[in-house]
């Protein structure tokens, strides 16, 4: 089973009409054992934005190319059984490098010793959807302001920067600053403390009460922070993409 594929052609921007969303081919997508990924069930599946609730994180184990993929059994509620059966037809969701992809699949067989994972048929149709840097999404995570221990709330975000919003100023423009915050990514509550500087400020009004929200620019990223941010982004864009700004 191969854990490794060929270098990246450029996919071909003019297959839908759109640069940020074209179909690509599964050798495009460079995919290792143990890359993560999302599986919901097609019938389960709104037209609102609640798919991430009916959404389940698992792992590649392998492939045999054009005829299966091997998939771990992801985790499910011991009292509700396991959360796919064979001949579900499944959505599959994942980020690989700077692009998002999304394709559909089937469960064949699930095979439950030495260990539980999934045989499921190899994709055909993939959709990508290339992540700029920039990309910046509405958001609600709730947080703290580290040097003057201000709660605030992240309310949108991007590898580069934030929005936030508090009761209270959290700096003055140009000082640095520290957020930290709790965001899910891959159903992992992941704990976030980054550096950043105040680059603007503005007073608002909401329900009756008065808010400042600052935007702050990030600085000193390593790398472990850039790649969970990304991820973050990612996530939130493939399953809410009404909140990309």
């Amino acid at each position: 089973m191969s854990q490794t594929v060929s270098e990246a052609v450029k996919p071909d921007n003019s297959v839908n009409g759109n640069n940020d969303s074209n179909k690509t081919s599964f050798d495009q997508m460079h995919l290792k054992v143990g890359q993560k990924m999302q599986l919901s069930l097609v019938s389960s599946l709104k037209p609102t934005n609640d798919s991430y609730s009916n959404s389940y994180t698992s792992s590649l184990i392998g492939y045999i190319h054009d005829t299966v993929l091997i998939v771990s059994m992801p985790a499910s509620d011991a009292l509700l059984g396991e959360p796919f059966i064979e001949g579900d037809q499944l959505q599959a969701r994942l980020f690989s490098g700077q692009s998002a992809y999304t394709f559909s699949v089937f469960v064949e067989k699930i095979i439950k010793l030495p260990f539980k994972y999934l045989h499921l048929s190899f994709p055909k149709k993939i959709s990508a959807q290339n992540i700029r840097n920039s990309r910046r999404v509405r958001c609600c995570y709730q947080g703290t302001e580290v040097q003057k221990n201000i709660a605030m709330q992240i309310i949108d975000i991007s590898t580069s920067g934030a929005g936030i919003e508090s009761q209270l100023p959290v700096g003055s423009l140009v000082t640095e600053v520290k957020l930290s915050f709790v965001a899910p990514v891959f159903d992992e509550d992941l704990p976030f403390s980054i550096n950043g500087v105040v680059r603007s400020a503005e007073p608002i009004n909401k329900n009756g009460k008065k808010f400042i929200v600052t935007g702050v620019e990030f600085i000193d990223l390593e790398k472990k922070q850039l790649t969970s941010l990304r991820h973050l982004i990612y996530q939130v864009i493939v399953e809410h993409p009404d909140l990309i700004m």
